[in-house]
């Protein structure tokens, strides 16, 4: 019998990603085994809410570079879920933002705030991808790298946000991509296996999934800091997955050790902070480069 080699590519790299060190982060599965706060999820919910706001430009700017009108009509489909025909006319942002103001932050002042630094990483990434990569890269990276991830990342989230004491319609963000992304990944195979007919292609396909699954996972990481400097603010040394240098050890020994260095360490921490755009002018750039 005759494989059809697109699908059976697109097969595969279902399983690799399934298995990406990204969707299934200790970050994430922590979240799913042990009880956090909603003052803990604040934090998670300002981190992540950035990303929720962009994520449309991303299909917009491939929807502009598609190859034909088969390849729009899927990622349109897409797109309008993303605008509120599959959640009542509720944008997803709406969604998130229902979901912050729940853990106690302030959605309504969410845009005039600084976008947090692993947020900023992931999305001037995924910006790259989409913008100035081939088209099979960024479609990988929206199709493979974001629709068939977080289903599965989402359900290690879901039981955490429900022992913390969250509603149902405080998650709806959460509950409706587990269900909905299935669709959306579903649709962007169709999208990908027209064109994964190639060995190039087939390459550039897995190299935008994994280049967005690797800045997934630094994402988490860098969630999973603030998290933990949120809960215990001089236990976020212990950040790295590589051991850290005797010297480097002793260095942060004795900034910990000493007060004034402690102050100066989070003065140069609100600097860099301060250097990044709010999550208006992020918004805002998007449009002005076309997404």
């Amino acid at each position: 019998m005759n494989v059809d080699p697109a699908r059976a590519f697109l097969r595969e790299l279902r399983t690799e990603i399934d298995h990406h060190p990204a969707v299934n982060h200790l970050f994430l599965n922590r979240l799913a085994t042990t009880p956090f706060s909603k003052e803990d999820y604040r934090v998670f919910a300002e981190n992540h809410f950035p990303l929720v706001c962009v994520f449309c430009s991303y299909l917009e700017a491939l929807l502009v570079r598609a190859p034909d009108s088969e390849a729009k009509l899927w990622l349109a489909k897409v797109l309008v879920d993303e605008y509120g025909e599959g959640s009542e006319g509720d944008d997803h942002s709406t969604l998130y933002a229902r979901f912050l103001d729940a853990a106690g932050g302030h959605a309504g002042d969410i845009h005039a705030q600084r976008v947090p630094a692993p947020a900023a990483g992931f999305i001037a990434t995924h910006r790259d991808l989409v913008r100035t990569r081939p088209f099979l890269v960024g479609l990988g990276a929206v199709g493979p790298g974001h629709e068939w991830a977080i289903p599965k990342m989402f359900d290690a989230v879901i039981p955490g946000l429900r022992r913390a004491g969250f509603d149902e319609a405080a998650i709806g963000y959460f509950t409706l991509h587990v269900a909905q992304d299935e669709d959306h990944g579903a649709w962007l195979e169709e999208a990908m296996a027209r064109y994964a007919t190639t060995d190039e292609a087939r390459a550039q396909i897995r190299d935008g999934a994994m280049r967005s699954l690797d800045a997934r996972r630094e994402f988490w990481d860098g969630v999973q800091r603030a998290v933990v400097r949120w809960r215990q603010p001089r236990s976020a040394r212990q950040e790295r997955v590589t051991p850290r240098s005797i010297p480097r050890e002793l260095l942060l020994t004795a900034i910990d050790a000493v007060p004034a260095a402690r102050r100066l360490e989070d003065r140069i921490r609100a600097w860099r902070r301060n250097r990044q755009p709010t999550v208006r002018e992020l918004i805002d750039s998007g449009r002005e480069f076309g997404a």
